[in-house]
């Protein structure tokens, strides 16, 4: 059954979230092809903790909806902090449950910049320091203790060493070596409040990710996004980084939400990404066999074509309304002869065509799949939300959902999942737990 959920009374999203009275519906999604969720599914059942890795853009890089997932999963029972980039790879990265800091003197290589050579990993970035620097990267703020680090770096033969301070001890490892990808683990004191990670200056040092663990049972929710992304981006990962890092966090569980920057390029030329799409699902389970896999695209998302008039009319002035069959297959021209019939808010061309082949490689491909902007409530939802009284949850690009915006999905997605659960339960034991 679908969920429908009335947000003309407050809803309480896990530990806070959204508490605010709206006047607005959403639908919800069912899962597509929950028997795929199997992995995950018998990870539940066990009770010791799931272990998820959510994948995306900037909607996941922002840890917002991942954030607000994390706390649903974990309950009473949160792992440590998981996987996490290698210092402050973009402007303004927001992470929850640690905090990240970084001294100048680290030079940041991103897998976006189609002119940095690799390597990169699920974080897609990489962060360097020369041989006679000694930058500094710093976590503290441990919402969960953890009994172990893990530094990614790569190896290379003139590589230096790295330090690993926890508040007085000093632990080191060298990083020199044939190149390729390695962990270097470290064990985390206990009541250890500050971190800080650099380079003896030895040598050159590559840092490609890090992981904080913990010995004790735990979900552990992992995020990793880039503001921007498609997924293309996964093209840029290195099979062997890729490899290790997921042996490493050996999820139950992969979330890719990838979609919103591949359906606003009306120059996409469709085929294609759906070859490559379906190739990355394909290489995501050659290097993690046992996880399960879940599709969910991206929210909904609506443009105002670049020559309307914001200025003279109040945002509550403008319209939504999707696109007919007509203006889709001549959006171009419409666009280019700056046609006062687009003069609304609308969904780019290319959004409900990539959303679609989502779903189709999805269920071809052996992977379960969840409509985000279905559950939402389809085409021109966003516009709704943005407008939904004092309590908007989008925000005003049309694109970005605001925190109650993205704790209300999250909470769709987690009812979508705890269903799809209960009925696993009732099919395989006879017997439904709720």
């Amino acid at each position: 059954m679908i969920r429908h959920l009335c947000l003309a009374v407050a809803i309480a999203v896990a530990a806070g979230g959204v508490t605010r009275a709206q006047e607005l519906e959403t639908p919800g999604a069912e899962i597509m092809q929950p028997d795929a969720l199997e992995t995950y599914f018998r990870a539940r059942e066990a009770g010791q903790g799931v272990r998820v890795l959510h994948l995306g853009d900037s909607h996941i890089a922002r840890d917002s909806f991942s954030g607000d997932l994390r706390q649903m999963m974990s309950g009473d029972m949160p792992g440590a902090r998981g996987l996490l980039p290698p210092g402050l790879v973009y402007p303004f990265l927001q992470l929850r449950g640690v905090e990240i800091d970084a001294s100048e003197g680290w030079t940041i290589y991103r897998a976006r910049d189609e002119e940095a050579s690799g390597p990169f990993g699920l974080m897609s970035a990489r962060a360097e320091a020369a041989a006679g620097s000694s930058p500094t990267l710093t976590l503290s703020g441990f919402e969960v203790p953890a009994d172990r680090l893990l530094v990614g770096y790569w190896r290379q033969p003139e590589g230096g060493a790295v330090q690993v301070q926890f508040d007085g001890a000093v632990q080191a490892i060298p990083t020199q070596g044939d190149e390729g990808p390695a962990f270097a683990a470290f064990a985390v004191p206990e009541a250890t409040q500050i971190i800080r990670i650099m380079p003896a200056g030895d040598g050159p040092v590559a840092l490609l990710s890090m992981v904080l663990e913990a010995d004790r049972p735990g979900t552990v929710v992992s995020n990793a996004g880039w503001p921007g992304a498609t997924s293309a981006i996964m093209q840029r990962w290195d099979d062997d980084v890729l490899r290790l890092e997921l042996q490493r966090l050996d999820p139950h569980l992969i979330i890719l939400s990838y979609g919103t920057n591949e359906g606003f390029d009306d120059g996409l030329d469709l085929d294609a990404y759906e070859a490559n799409f379906r190739d990355q699902i394909t290489r995501l389970k050659r290097f993690a066999p046992n996880a399960s896999v879940l599709i969910t695209g991206g929210p909904d998302g609506t443009r105002l074509p670049f020559y309307a008039d914001t200025e003279s009319r109040d945002p509550e002035e403008w319209t939504c309304a999707p696109l007919s069959d007509a203006e889709r297959e001549t959006y171009a021209a419409l666009i280019a002869a700056e046609s006062v019939s687009l003069l609304r808010w609308h969904e780019p061309p290319m959004l409900k065509p990539v959303l679609s082949v989502q779903r189709e490689v999805a269920r071809d491909g052996g992977a379960a799949h969840w409509n985000w902007r279905e559950a939402m409530g389809g085409a021109c939802t966003v516009h709704d939300w943005r407008l939904a009284g004092d309590s908007q949850l989008a925000r005003p690009d049309h694109v970005h959902l605001t925190g109650e915006g993205y704790a209300l999905s999250a909470r769709m997605l987690m009812d979508a999942l705890n269903g799809a659960f209960v009925a696993w339960q009732g099919d395989g034991k006879g017997q439904a737990v709720p």
